[in-house]
């Protein structure tokens, strides 16, 4: 289809079984529609359209989704678009995106398109990245690499990869003038580029890997080129990882540590400022972790895939939990059932904040295919 088709929705309301919120399947259940990354931009700032992907067509291809209707307006029409890496501006309303090694956009409102840089043969950009203002793009590039234990399976050649070291770059291009600069680069898997929302030159990146054997989060200034370790983990017996911005310019991560590698971990979200200042751990104690946490704009809440609480349901990869700040501890409600497969990166439920913090976004195939929902967010559940 053409960019520009409309495709209408199919708004279907019902309330969770186990917890009563509202939940609304907001795509039509054809073929598979998901929001990209949960670090990224993806809502407009009146929390009225949403950034998605889908391959309703064929191909995957980026949309733009009504939140009061549903209805799905078609952005791109092109091969090997990397839909997951994408994101929205809110500012200007263009979303950004992969297609092949190119970095371009469109404009919403006129479909409207523009390319800005091509990653160099050989390479691979990684999930974008860009300024509270819009000026600025932030992304790495890591070497193509053929490897021998890749499978089916979601991973299998993460420690490969790993320990491969491929060659990445860390790198900036101005939105106005289209300009490049290299901003770091080393001998390691660089991916995860996040941009602080308070301070344009502050660029957190990762070493990916297991994260029990790396040095994970790292903080580059981008005017100058200097980089430092943020959470510094011991290898082995702490880890940390799934790093996001607050709305405020700290970073949370999902921090981990254990007395020996024999021993099971204990587990926390851990909230610290760019410089390292101001440290502060919330222990999911009793319990573990769930796999992904996004922050409300107060700190004072997370939203997360999974949910393990003592006593509970004992399936808690299938749950959304609502996770409260407290007195140095983490602790977890069952918001509502995500029952997704996580099969696929594309199924992975990954929930993101609105705007005002009234409701999340989650992707499941509870139903078949991959859809985006949205849940009313009940914080009474911690009366």
């Amino acid at each position: 289809m053409p960019k520009g088709t409309l495709f209408k929705g199919d708004k279907v309301t019902v309330k969770d079984n186990l917890t009563g919120v509202e939940v609304v399947r907001l795509s039509p259940n054809v073929g598979n529609t998901f929001h990209p990354y949960f670090t990224q931009p993806l809502i407009s700032f009146d929390g009225r359209n949403v950034l998605v992907a889908s391959d309703r067509t064929g191909s995957w291809q980026l949309y733009n989704m009504s939140v009061e209707t549903g209805d799905m307006i078609q952005l791109t029409d092109e091969p090997d678009i990397r839909p997951g890496s994408s994101l929205l501006d809110p500012n200007t309303m263009r979303a950004f995106y992969w297609a092949g090694r190119k970095l371009k956009s469109v404009r919403l409102d006129t479909l409207e398109e523009d390319e800005y840089y091509a990653v160099p043969e050989g390479f691979h950009g990684s999930i974008l990245s860009i300024t509270s203002d819009g000026t600025a793009l932030h992304f790495a590039y890591s070497e193509d690499m053929n490897l021998s234990t890749v499978t089916n399976k979601i991973y299998s050649g993460m420690y490969e990869t790993f320990f491969r070291r491929p060659s990445s770059v860390v790198m900036q291009v101005n939105v106005a003038d289209k300009s490049a600069k290299a901003i770091w680069g080393e001998r390691e898997w660089i991916s995860h580029v996040i941009t602080s929302p308070v301070d344009n030159d502050i660029v957190c990146f990762c070493h990916e890997g297991p994260w029990h054997l790396v040095q994970r989060t790292w903080i580059v200034r981008a005017s100058t080129c200097e980089v430092w370790p943020i959470v510094e983990t011991k290898r082995y017996l702490e880890r940390a990882g799934h790093e996001v911005f607050t709305r405020s310019g700290r970073i949370c991560t999902q921090y981990g540590r254990r007395k020996s590698p024999a021993h099971d971990w204990e587990c926390a979200d851990l909230f610290i400022n760019p410089d390292g200042t101001n440290m502060k751990i919330y222990e999911y104690k009793p319990g573990r972790k769930p796999m992904h946490v996004q922050v409300n704009s107060t700190e004072s809440y997370g939203v997360a895939d999974g949910a393990f609480i003592v006593g509970g349901p004992k399936d808690g990869n299938n749950y959304i939990s609502l996770v409260k700040y407290e007195n140095g501890l983490a602790k977890q409600k069952i918001l509502c059932t995500h029952g997704t497969s996580w099969t696929a990166q594309h199924s992975h439920p990954h929930p993101i904040w609105f705007p005002d913090d009234s409701k999340v976004l989650f992707t499941s195939d509870r139903e078949g295919h991959c859809n985006v929902y949205i849940a009313t967010v009940d914080f009474d559940v911690f009366k």
